[in-house]
């Protein structure tokens, strides 16, 4: 299927936009992939055609709300993960976040998503961290994302109340990476 094809760009808006509308009433796993095709007004059969399930819609929504990460510096992007993130998105999926807080899958997948895209930016940045010789660049990519991972359970298993800049600098604390100028 061509991306780029007025069609699919068309589709994939409707479906996304129809789950959006969806995620602000009921939780996640309370949806239906009827639910989002009626929504959207796009057969069951088309929705299969460009999405495996509606998690990997909810991926592609969340993939469309984090365009704007890579346009931060990447400084920004690697010493505050939690408020650039915070930044791009929670302007536009507070209200959604607020009636997903007891869908534990909803935040699985949006974890999992944001640690993926951290690790992918510190592997194609990997050149330009300084770290000590002695420890394996593809090493630190995963104690990156781990630790990221590690952070955001402990804050929602918690219950913790905690800013995007107080987990920052909880995240300094077990992190430290240095970009070379």
């Amino acid at each position: 299927m061509n991306a780029t094809d007025l069609r699919v760009i068309k589709t994939k808006k409707a479906l996304s936009t129809a789950l959006f509308n969806l995620l602000e009433k009921y939780t996640m796993s309370s949806i239906t992939v009827n639910m989002i095709c009626n929504e959207s007004l796009v057969h069951r059969t088309t929705f299969y055609k460009h999405f495996y399930d509606k998690y990997d819609l909810l991926i592609y929504l969340f993939k469309s709300f984090s365009k704007d990460y890579f346009e931060l510096d990447l400084k920004d992007r690697i010493n505050s993960p939690f408020t650039s993130i915070s930044y791009i998105i929670n302007t536009r999926i507070d209200k959604i976040s607020k009636r997903q807080k007891n869908d534990r899958k909803f935040y699985d997948t949006l974890a999992n998503y944001f640690v993926d895209v951290f690790q992918n930016d510190i592997k194609e940045n990997a050149n330009r961290f300084s770290v000590d010789s002695k420890v394996p660049n593809d090493l630190i990519i995963y104690i990156y994302g781990a630790n990221l991972q590690a952070i955001m359970d402990w804050n929602r298993n918690n219950n913790v109340e905690k800013s995007s800049e107080e987990l920052d600098k909880i995240f300094h604390k077990v992190v430290n990476l240095k970009i070379k100028n």
